[in-house]
Formats: C-alpha cells, sequence, structure tokens
C-alpha cells in the first residue's frame, strides 16, 4: 500500500482515534504521524477535545445544554447579544479589557505583528482557563514556536488539557460544531473563560470551501460567543488575505479592532449582515 499524504490522514484522524480504521490502514497513520509534526499537532488536537469531554475530572455536562447553547444562538439572531453580566477580560495584546462575548479583529503583516497578537493567550494559559488556537497548519506552528520561546510549552499545555489545537479542515459548519464541541468540553473541565485566537491566511492548503464560506465563519462565529463565557481573537495576515475578505470578513465582522494604541470600535463594522456576510 502507498504511503499517506497528508491529505488523506487528515481525513482518518477521527476514525483512527475510535478504532474503527483496519489495522493495514491504521498502521499506516500511525506511520505518517511519526514523521509528520503538522499531522501529529492535529491528532493532539482532536485527542484533546475528545479528552475534555471525557475527562472523568471534568463536571458532568448538565442536561440539555448543547439545546439550551443553540437556542441562545438562535435568540441572539432574533433579539441580539444579551447584556454580558461577567467581568471585561484583560486582552494581552494591549493593557486594555474587552466584554466577555467580543469578537476582534487584529491585523498583521510582520512576525513582531503576528507574536503580539498571540500575547492574547498569555493571561489565560495554564491558569482557569482554556485556550483554543484555529487555522492552517503553518500559522498553528507559528503560534506554537511564539509561546515556546516565551517559555510556555505547548505540548504540556495540551496534555494539561489547557490548549486546544484546531486546524482548518472543512467547512464552516463543520468548523463551528467542532469549536462549539471544543468550547463546550472546556467550560464542563471547569474552565472559567475561554480565549479563542484565530488566524486567517493562505497556507500551502488552500480555503477548505472557498471566500464565502469565511464570511459565514465569522459571522456566525460571533453568535456563538454572544452569551457564552468566551472571547475571540481573528489574526488576519494583509500579506496573503484578498482585498475582499480583509474587508468584509475582517473589518465589517468585527465589532473591535487590536490597534498599536489600543482597543478601538470598528467603525466598519456591520451588525446587519447575515451570516453568509451579505447585508440584510
Amino acid at each position: 500500500m502507498p504511503k499517506f499524504d497528508c491529505e488523506r490522514v487528515q481525513h482518518l484522524l477521527s476514525d483512527h482515534l475510535d478504532g474503527t480504521l483496519t489495522p493495514i490502514v491504521s498502521a499506516q497513520v500511525e506511520e505518517h504521524l511519526s514523521g509528520c509534526g503538522a499531522c501529529r499537532r492535529t491528532f493532539e488536537g482532536i485527542q484533546n477535545v475528545v479528552g475534555l469531554a471525557h475527562d472523568p475530572r471534568a463536571f458532568s455536562t448538565p442536561e440539555g445544554f448543547s439545546k439550551r447553547l443553540y437556542s441562545k444562538l438562535e435568540a441572539f439572531h432574533q433579539e441580539g447579544a444579551a447584556t454580558q453580566t461577567l467581568e471585561d477580560v484583560p486582552i494581552g495584546i494591549t493593557e486594555d479589557s474587552v466584554p466577555v462575548g467580543s469578537h476582534l479583529i487584529h491585523f498583521w503583516q510582520s512576525q513582531s505583528d503576528f507574536e503580539c497578537g498571540v500575547r492574547f493567550l498569555y493571561p489565560g494559559l495554564g491558569k482557569d482557563e482554556h485556550c483554543i488556537i484555529f487555522g492552517h497548519v503553518e500559522a498553528l506552528e507559528n503560534v506554537q514556536g511564539v509561546l515556546r520561546e516565551n517559555g510556555y510549552d505547548p505540548e504540556k499545555l495540551i496534555r494539561d488539557r489547557k490548549l486546544t489545537v484546531l486546524t482548518r479542515h472543512a467547512c464552516a459548519g463543520t468548523t463551528l460544531a467542532e469549536i462549539g464541541a471544543a468550547v463546550e468540553a472546556a467550560l464542563a473541565s471547569g474552565a472559567k473563560l475561554v480565549r479563542f485566537l484565530g488566524n486567517l491566511g493562505l497556507g500551502t492548503a488552500p480555503l477548505p470551501a472557498g471566500e464565502d464560506d469565511v464570511l459565514q465563519l465569522e459571522s456566525n462565529a460571533s453568535a456563538l460567543i454572544s452569551s457564552l463565557p468566551a472571547v475571540i481573537v481573528c489574526m488576519y495576515d494583509v500579506r496573503t488575505v484578498p482585498g475582499r475578505l480583509i474587508f468584509q470578513g475582517g473589518l465589517q465582522a468585527h465589532s473591535l479592532s487590536v490597534c498599536r494604541d489600543g482597543i478601538h470600535q470598528n467603525p466598519f463594522y456591520r451588525a446587519d449582515l447575515d451570516h453568509g456576510g451579505h447585508v440584510q
């Protein structure tokens, strides 16, 4: 049997974790994981989400939690965001704090800009919060490299279920389900807040479902966290992201912008966009 490439392995990771592959295919996946750091980190991220959900130390997920969660999302669409009652969250990138449920945009074009964005994770790493990083493989490797350079151990954080790594690989619907599951599992394990650092850029792999799908993901991400103890910072690589996505996905879909002198209300934000990135 010829060796599997990364795309093939990515599609098999969930089945490999569940133990539903044939011994021959499972051995091929293991062989690939032993020599491919990117796929191995993706697999560890999946293990982390599953481990959080089944952690015997975790609080039992309340009955009807998922149903209530999606009911809240529907209520958001019809009535607008609920008033936040939790304390504001230190953003880490600047000295500012933002309300729980905030969705911020951070544009970057140099490594120093990128490292500045990763500082969003620092106030929560290893504490009573849970951090999730999401994006294409190259960005995730860069984030973990920055963490190591600043004294953090991403592998240990993953093992301790303080950090989840989610690789961009599917359409908006699947991605939102994975994010929701990771947030739900983190809260069930006792995290008081979830910090989500998203990365949008064009790596070696293409966008899974095109530009419109990115716009759908951004608008639905705001709804997803509106009534949850979470904050999202989206980092856009302006060197590679098309202008349409920078404007519609970056500026129009985020109410707050991370600037050099602090956090500012985004004047281009459009609250009247539907979940496909179009004006209602």
